[in-house]
Formats: structure tokens, C-alpha cells, sequence
């Protein structure tokens, strides 16, 4: 079966019911953010482990961890999979299209993430990221391919070009391209990179295996390449506020014992002063915390720096009660006083003073080197400190 129809497939599959033998359902889940890395490593894994099935007939299904109606804010996505004729209504499984039956019977592959609440029945885990022993709690059985790289993309290249794994020898030329796709954008076109030193990086070397099978492009080829998918990430101009709000999010949950917050994380590649200035953002940010429940919403807005990559730039922290809660006035105020003082990262927070929106705390960053990620463990590194503080408070 051939990568196209694998996919047709797998929509198929979604009505999969077990047949009392030994037949088994794998569903590889990719990062909740689904970006170009996380999108093409669980498409492309998925089909190798199809492609290289051992003794059991087993199933797999590529699922993106978001829901169907979201897919549209992913532009840079988008473009890449159309490109290679794959669309949502053919080709793709979105998170609710599968059965919650069929999730509570099914083992998984997390692609891009290690903590997941499927923790209990997952057998593989593909993430280039620390290993958060404390909030994953995967079983001993399970297989950690977590190797120190700068990509998801290229751990599933290694396995393609591993005897040992791919050992029905699959070469998909279609997937290759996405891979190749993926490599090139997660490491900035490699342009943080001395010329000499790139042979001995091993995502670069990745890279080049791709390249044996699609043909070597040369440096400007390369960066042709990149610069057309940096362009559809920027391309917000079908979008709506609330889908560009929906384009990356994260949901944090503090709880102090007593008072249950929730902060949404939301980074788009746009100002946040900029999103803030057009007439229904305060009404699109209102309608977002009423359909997740948010107490907070901290708007990341992203840039390309100037070696390639997006960035994040802008911060602003929005409550959304207006602080007449005491306890969110607390939490208000020891978030901003974190985000301030902390040197890892290093933020260099510079304030817009004088911005007066939703009584919002609204900051410029003064450093090139802030990720969506950074963030996202700094975030969750703050909410912990500020419920162990309240836990171990003295009476």
C-alpha cells in the first residue's frame, strides 16, 4: 500500500472494531501543537511501522492531536501537505474524529511529546526533548527513542535508514520530501551553523541521507525552500482572530488546594500588539477563555530572527475576571514577577507602559533566542512554584 492510499486508510480506521484475534490497533499521536515537525514525523512513522509490520498484522493511525475544525490555522502545514496532493477531508485523522472507545482500547506512539494522559498503554516515544521523569509516567515496557537532536523529524529519518527497523528496506519519496521539508525548517535552514561543522551535526547528516534519494540541492536550493514555508507561516490573511488564537495553544491547569486556575498559552506569528489593535480581539479573546474555561490567556506573538526561526517577541498576560478575584490577583501578580526575574531563560523583559487593554501586562523581549517551548516550561515552572508555595505556606 502506497503512503497516499495508507492515509486514505487510515480515516477507515476510526470505525476499527476488534475482531477477537491478535490484531491490534497502534495510533500514532503527535504533539498537541501539531506543527510542520510534529504533522509529518507522525505521518511518516506511522507508515513505516505499516510498511514493517513483523509477525501480526497489527493497524496503524496517524492521528493529529487537534481538533478537525483548527486545521485551517495551520498555514505553513498546510501548504506543505498540499504540495504533495494530501488533504484534511481525504487523507487526515483529527483527535475528534477518533471514537473515545476506540482511544480507551487502542496502544499508542507519542510523536514529538513523552507526557500524555495514554501514558498507561504506550509503546514507543519519539522526542528530541528532556525526559520529564516525574510527568510521564510511561510503563517500563515502553520504548524511549529520545536522543539528543533538534528535531522529531530526524529521529524518524533514523529509523527509516536503520537495516534493523525498516528492514523491508521501505524508500517513500513522498515522505522523504515532507521529512526533508520538516529537517530544513525545524533547524533554520542549519544557519546557526558554521559551514565546517555542519558534516558533523547530526541532523544535518540526516538531512543529507534524504537528499541521496530526492537528489542534493545545493545551499541556495536549500534556503529557497525555506524561505517559501516561512512565508506560508506568516500567510494569516484567511484567518479569523479566534483561529489565529487556536493556531498553537496550550491549556495549564494550577490548582492551590483551595482555588483551581486556568491559563491559556496561545503563540501565533503575529504582534501581540498588533493582534490587540484590531476592533473584535477583545471579544475574540473573550469568546476563547469562555470555551476553555481560562482564567488567563498569555499571548506569545512570534518573529523571524535575524539567522531564520521563529521567535517569540511580544508577551501579554490577560486576566480575564478583571482581578476581582483575590486569589487571581495573587497569581497575577506572581507570574509577572517571575516572567521578570528569571535567568533561565533569560527574557529581558522591556514593558509597554501606558497600553491600557483588558488591564493586561503587555512586554517587548529584549533577546532572540525565546521559543514557544521555553515558554511553555517556564510557564509551567511558575504555576508549580506558586502552588507549592501555598501548600507548604505556614499557618
Amino acid at each position: 500500500m502506497d503512503f497516499l492510499s495508507f492515509l486514505v486508510n487510515s480515516q477507515r480506521l476510526t470505525q476499527w472494531r476488534p475482531s477477537g484475534g491478535p490484531e491490534l490497533m497502534y495510533i500514532a499521536l503527535s504533539h498537541e501543537s501539531c506543527d510542520l515537525d510534529s504533522v509529518v514525523s507522525t505521518l511518516a512513522i506511522a507508515y513505516l511501522r505499516h510498511r514493517n509490520p513483523g509477525t501480526l498484522q497489527h493497524n496503524y493511525m496517524p492521528v493529529l492531536n487537534m481538533l478537525r475544525r483548527d486545521y485551517s490555522s495551520k498555514s505553513e502545514v498546510r501548504f506543505l501537505l498540499d504540495k504533495q496532493q494530501i488533504t484534511a477531508d481525504r487523507h487526515l485523522v483529527f483527535r475528534d474524529d477518533v471514537p473515545e472507545e476506540l482511544l480507551l482500547r487502542s496502544r499508542f506512539i507519542l510523536v514529538n511529546h513523552h507526557v500524555s494522559p495514554f501514558h498507561y498503554c504506550t509503546e514507543e516515544v519519539y522526542d528530541y526533548r528532556p525526559y520529564q521523569c516525574e510527568a510521564a509516567r510511561l510503563p517500563i515496557y515502553c520504548q524511549r527513542i529520545m536522543h539528543p537532536m533538534h528535531s522529531c523529524a530526524a529521529l524518524i529519518t533514523e529509523r527509516f535508514d536503520s537495516p534493523i527497523y525498516n528492514y523491508t528496506n521501505v524508500h517513500c519519496l513522498r515522505v522523504y520530501e515532507l521529512l526533508h521539508a520538516a529537517l530544513l525548517f525545524q533547524n533554520n535552514n542549519f544557519s546557526q551553523y558554521p559551514l565546517d561543522q555542519l558534516p558533523h551535526v547530526r541532523d544535518f547528516q540526516l538531512l543529507q541521507f534524504l537528499e541521496k534519494h530526492l537528489g542534493e540541492l545545493e545551499l541556495p536550493q536549500r534556503s529557497i525552500l525555506y524561505d517559501t514555508l516561512v512565508k506560508a507561516v506568516f500567510d494569516l490573511n484567511e484567518l479569523t482572530l479566534p483561529q489565529v488564537m487556536r493556531r498553537e495553544f496550550k491549556l495549564l491547569r494550577a490548582n492551590n488546594g483551595s482555588h483551581l486556575v486556568r491559563i491559556a498559552l496561545c503563540c501565533f506569528p503575529m504582534a501581540v500588539t498588533r493582534f490587540i489593535s484590531f476592533e473584535f480581539s477583545q471579544l475574540a479573546l473573550q469568546q476563547f477563555a469562555a470555551e476553555h474555561s481560562c482564567d488567563f490567556i498569555m499571548l506569545l506573538g512570534t518573529s523571524m530572527q535575524p539567522r531564520g526561526g521563529l521567535v517569540i517577541k511580544e508577551i501579554g498576560l490577560i486576566p480575564l475576571d478583571a482581578l476581582r478575584d483575590m486569589e487571581d490577583r495573587r497569581l497575577f501578580d506572581h507570574l509577572i514577577i517571575n516572567l521578570n526575574a528569571t535567568l533561565e531563560p533569560f527574557l529581558a523583559l522591556e514593558s509597554y507602559r501606558g497600553l491600557d487593554f483588558m488591564q493586561g501586562a503587555f512586554f517587548y523581549l529584549n533577546v532572540w533566542n525565546i521559543q514557544y517551548y521555553d515558554m511553555l516550561s517556564l510557564m509551567q515552572r511558575i504555576i508549580y512554584n506558586w502552588v507549592s508555595e501555598d501548600v507548604y505556606l505556614p499557618n
